[in-house]
């Protein structure tokens, strides 16, 4: 049987990340590889529930609950999510997920810069260790100055947030602090992250397409790996 293969787009609010992933699905496609995408966390599940209600700030600020806790809802979340992720690895199809456990940096930047190693590990080693969630095979960082992420925070609300800004677009420094963190994990691991800079070296963002450009390159180099594999 045919494995696929498990590809995870992370990125601060208002990166762009949704339609970046549909743009590398389609380009997928148009490369004659079966894709398939989700995007995390599913907030009409079970658990997305209570990741609705933290969001809105039901549990009370960010800052004062554990991040241990705070991962959990949407580690859960994607735990039971992992039926049809395996089903269509299995199938040989590429998956490609509109935020996963990086995700979860959140957790991690909300604590004393030097307890992120220790939060970074806790993270990795109960989703891909003790609750069986797949390891991405490969990562991709959309990084957005968050400045512009922060100034952005009133446009392109979801239905849960009512009308506002959830507690994570609210604060500026955890913005600032969730691009380190994705960056300090990026370096860790260079052999299955890109980081992608969606700024221009004159402070501007790039437009979509000029991002999926400089996404075609890495998704590229994986298409002509995987061929060579298969023989294809």
């Amino acid at each position: 049987m045919n494995t696929g293969k498990l590809i995870a787009v992370e990125g601060a609010d208002k990166a762009g990340k949704h339609t970046q992933v549909m743009k590398i699905v389609e380009y997928l496609r148009g490369c004659g590889i079966a894709a398939e995408t989700l995007d995390f966390p599913q907030y009409n599940s079970y658990f997305g529930r209570f990741i609705k209600d933290y969001l809105n700030g039901k549990f009370g600020p960010t800052r004062q609950l554990p991040a241990e806790f705070t991962m959990f809802p949407y580690a859960l979340d994607r735990q039971a999510h992992m039926p049809k992720i395996h089903k269509w690895l299995n199938d040989g199809k590429w998956v490609v997920l509109d935020r996963y456990t990086y995700s979860n940096s959140f957790s991690v930047a909300k604590c004393d810069e030097r307890e992120w190693a220790q939060k970074i590990q806790f993270m990795e080693e109960t989703e891909f260790n003790h609750m069986g969630i797949i390891r991405p095979d490969y990562n991709i960082y959309l990084y957005l100055d968050p400045r512009i992420s922060y100034q952005m925070r009133n446009q392109g609300l979801k239905a849960y947030q009512n009308g506002r800004p959830d507690i994570h677009e609210s604060d500026f420094q955890l913005l600032y602090d969730v691009s380190r963190v994705y960056r300090k994990i990026a370096s860790m691991n260079p052999n299955k992250w890109t980081i992608v800079d969606e700024m221009k070296p004159n402070g501007e963002r790039m437009t979509i397409d000029e991002v999926f450009e400089k996404l075609k390159l890495v998704i590229d180099d994986m298409v002509i790996k995987h061929n060579m594999r298969t023989g294809k």
